[in-house]
């Protein structure tokens, strides 16, 4: 088969007097099958026509088409229609994509059927790729792509494709909804044109689910409606609109977080002077996103139409490698970020002396990933562009896995090694936490400033007494307060600020002697969430630290109404976080990495909240939780000053 391939190669060859033929076109025709002849048409139209130019961009896009690959199958064509259904029906909230998926899951039939997966090569039509190149060729003349060469058009403009997805007629579509927004004389650069229409993008609905039921990429006309999808998603979208309009627009990545577990996708447009800026379609424009994470990404990839020399697939020969980088269409990209601060740095790697490469991986409370990669030179390798405030672990790969080598450590923000090895000294610690809270729930904290805690006896509280005020922001843990006024009272209730909106998980009134919370019937003043179900004042008294009270309005309250009067001795509350705190009664069990392995300092089950203590923990260790009441892991960190620095 493979002579025939390269006879039928020659002859076009001689006809079209073509360059000479290219490993990456004829990989591409070897997986092409019966389909060959429509990828020949392609380059026989353009010959015919006469158009150099065209028939090169033929001729890259065929050259790179080997491998690339989408989902398709009943499984698949089911999914998206449902998602099309859902998407039409208007905003959704994150709080409703449960009950989404849930809807999806129960009314599948396909569901456990896999997708099948077609190669480009064998199904993509030469009418559809011709009329792809004359569309993009025809935006090729706007003021915001003037700066393009022929080779960077071919990558940011003309590709059929953005990701993973079922290969559509997108261009039309887009263009004509998204393009008459850059009519504007002023609009000049592509940095400005990507701004105005991601302005437009960022009027769509963004709410972003942790993850997807079916992971197949959605089609081009579904992200037209999109009311909710992964980060990816909203990536995509963003390339279909830009692009159809000309506006040079890539995706690059985050292949994991370092100091959080998932991936990262988003945007980065390249500008009339030459400069990449990086954005997050429809949530942020240019040079606003990642500089949030500026010491949370260990790396940066862009992801290419074109095979990259300098991507490790194409540099390893015959040696294997970890799934990730047999990626061609790979370039690593991080020095492009000076705020990343990224550091070039050489760590020792011991046995394998036959592999040539190593690794950096980043933690996952499964297994630890890799994201960096760096040529030995001996007993040592040099890493480039790695970002600091980040714990790494240096690996080899054979016997097709990773094999971690050394110690793990901390590349500090000035590019000092901080090699994570337990010491023989030990010390006692008393720990609290499982894991820090999201930023997200810390802006909330100033908001209880100004809240209160209230007893009456009248039932609109206009003879309340104040058991407590928050003066000063709270912490995300179980809180005791002593009350000073013992008056008995029929009415109990929490006040938010004139800035709050509820946010109390747990609140529990206790009288003198008793360990028991008071009981009584739930009664409050506010306006129901109209982000959260489920988010009355009845979570406050569920015992339930994950649920929380929320209102749609501020100066709101809720609290209890008690079957008589009673004096109120203390209170214990606990606000709105993630529960990420040590609970009574759970069984937990603490870990310190040993060179390549965890070694457990013994389990224990809590017997007060926030609190539990360990004796003998070696210092300079690296370490873990696991919660075997939840079974679950979390994130690493280290002891500093006898207290949780999480990474």
């Amino acid at each position: 088969m493979k002579g025939v391939i390269l006879i039928l190669l020659c002859m076009l060859v001689a006809s079209c007097r073509m360059r000479p033929v290219s490993s990456g076109l004829e990989e591409t025709l070897s997986q092409a099958g019966s389909n060959r002849d429509e990828l020949f048409r392609v380059l026989a139209h353009y010959e015919k026509e006469g158009d150099s130019l065209k028939l090169r961009a033929a001729q890259f896009l065929l050259e790179n088409m080997a491998g690339k690959a989408y989902a398709t199958g009943r499984v698949v064509d089911e999914y998206c229609a449902f998602m099309d259904s859902v998407f039409r029906t208007g905003h959704k909230s994150e709080e409703e994509l449960p009950s989404i998926y849930e809807q999806y899951e129960k009314q599948a039939r396909y569901l456990k059927e896999e997708p099948v997966l077609a190669l480009d090569a064998r199904t993509l039509t030469a009418d559809y790729l011709i009329r792809n190149i004359d569309e993009a060729f025809a935006v090729w003349d706007r003021p915001w792509n003037r700066h393009l060469s022929f080779n960077e058009f071919c990558e940011w403009i003309l590709p059929y494709r953005v990701s993973g997805e079922v290969p559509e007629e997108w261009r039309a579509l887009y263009r004509e909804r998204f393009e008459p927004l850059l009519q504007s004389d002023s609009i000049r650069t592509a940095r400005q044109a990507c701004t105005v229409i991601n302005n437009e993008l960022i009027k769509y609905s963004i709410c972003i689910p942790e993850k997807s039921v079916l992971p197949v990429t959605l089609p081009a006309h579904l992200l037209m409606n999109i009311k909710f999808g992964l980060c990816g998603d909203y990536a995509n979208l963003a390339m279909f609109a830009m692009r159809a309009a000309g506006i040079p627009v890539g995706i690059e990545i985050v292949p994991f977080w370092g100091r959080g577990n998932g991936r990262h996708t988003f945007n980065v447009v390249y500008d009339s002077d030459s400069t990449f800026h990086d954005f997050s379609g429809a949530e942020q424009n240019p040079d606003e996103h990642l500089i949030r994470f500026r010491h949370e990404m260990p790396k940066v990839y862009r992801e290419t139409f074109g095979k990259q020399p300098s991507s490790l697939a194409m540099q390893c020969g015959d040696e294997d490698i970890p799934d990730f980088f047999k990626n061609p269409c790979l370039e690593d990209v991080t020095g492009n970020y000076p705020f990343i601060e990224a550091r070039d740095i050489t760590v020792p790697v011991e046995g394998h002396s036959d592999r040539k490469f190593a690794y950096l991986c980043v933690y996952h409370p499964t297994q630890w990933i890799p994201v960096a990669w760096g040529r030995r030179q001996g007993d040592s390798v040099r890493f480039q562009n790695v970002c600091p405030n980040i714990v790494y672990h240096p690996a080899l790969y054979a016997d097709g896995k990773l094999q971690l080598t050394g110690h793990p450590f901390l590349l500090d923000t000035l590019g000092y090694v901080n090699v994570l090895a337990p010491q023989a000294d030990t010390v006692n610690c008393v720990l609290s936490t499982l894991y820090k809270d999201a930023p997200k729930l810390i802006k909330l904290l100033p908001s209880f400033v100004g809240g209160k805690i209230q007893g009456a006896n009248r039932p609109d509280f206009s003879d309340a007494v104040t058991y407590y005020t928050f003066t000063e922001q709270p912490t995300f843990k179980y809180t005791t307060v002593d009350c000073r006024n013992t008056k008995p009272c029929k009415y109990l209730r929490y006040l938010s600020s004139d800035c709050g909106t509820g946010n109390m998980a747990d609140l529990e009134f206790y009288a003198e002697g008793s360990d028991v919370p008071l009981k009584g019937k739930v009664i409050g003043h506010y306006k129901p969430s109209l982000q959260f179900f489920d988010s009355g004042a009845e979570a406050m008294f569920d015992s339930n630290p994950i649920t929380f009270f929320h209102t749609a309005d501020t100066l709101s309250w809720g609290g209890l109404e008690l079957e008589k009067p009673t004096a109120v001795s203390r209170i214990r509350f606990i606000i709105r976080s993630e529960n990420n705190g040590i609970r009574k009664g759970s069984e937990y069990e603490l870990f310190y990495m040993d060179k390549d392995k965890w070694v457990s300092l013994g389990r224990q089950i809590a017997t007060e909240d926030d609190r539990l203590e360990y004796k003998g923990v070696p210092k300079n260790a690296l370490f873990r939780w696991i919660d075997h009441t939840k079974d679950n892991s979390k994130r690493i960190f280290i002891i500093e000053n006898k207290k949780e620095v999480w990474y």
